[in-house]
């Protein structure tokens, strides 16, 4: 039986929950980044790494970055979390050059909430100035987004799924 591990980094606790409704539904163990080391990962066949998008950003993922070459062998997914502000090619862009040492990483965005109230001071900076593509005419900043859905992990379920014939998790 595969092992799968579920690391998260949070900001604003959305990534927090997609990260623990994946762990209940596929049986995962689960680390907040912090919480973990990379020699932990050889334990485990599959890897999912999840983290909010800040500026194009995945925080965090300098984790699987750094670790690579010890997991490639492995079926990785990460997860980031946003508002759909963002194409994949402008994520691999900003995160992941160059691109052909991650071409085995399945990549998920799970739509985040959004609450200008619960921001701190630097982000509530960003987003009224417009620096990022968070800008104060995109969404108003007295109404809560609310996106964050038990039913968005949907996708990671079914790829999961279908890859167990292939004995990749």
């Amino acid at each position: 039986m595969s092992k799968t591990v579920i690391i998260y980094t949070t900001k604003y606790n959305t990534t927090k929950k997609y990260a623990g409704w994946l762990a209940i539904k596929i049986d995962a163990d689960l680390y907040e980044l912090s919480d973990i080391r990379g020699s932990d990962l050889k334990n485990y066949d599959t890897i999912i790494f999840g983290a909010p998008i800040e500026n194009g950003y995945i925080r965090g993922v300098e984790f699987i970055k750094d670790n690579i070459q010890k997991i490639k062998d492995k079926q990785i997914i990460i997860f980031y979390v946003g508002l759909g502000l963002y194409t994949l090619d402008e994520i691999m862009l900003f995160n992941f050059l160059p691109t052909y040492k991650y071409k085995n990483i399945k990549f998920f965005e799970l739509m985040g909430d959004f609450n200008y109230k619960r921001l701190n001071f630097m982000d509530k900076t960003r987003v009224k100035y417009g620096s990022g593509k968070i800008t104060s005419d995109l969404v108003d900043l007295k109404k809560d987004i609310k996106n964050a859905k038990k039913e968005n992990i949907n996708p990671i379920l079914k790829f999961l799924e279908g890859n167990k014939d292939n004995s990749l998790i």
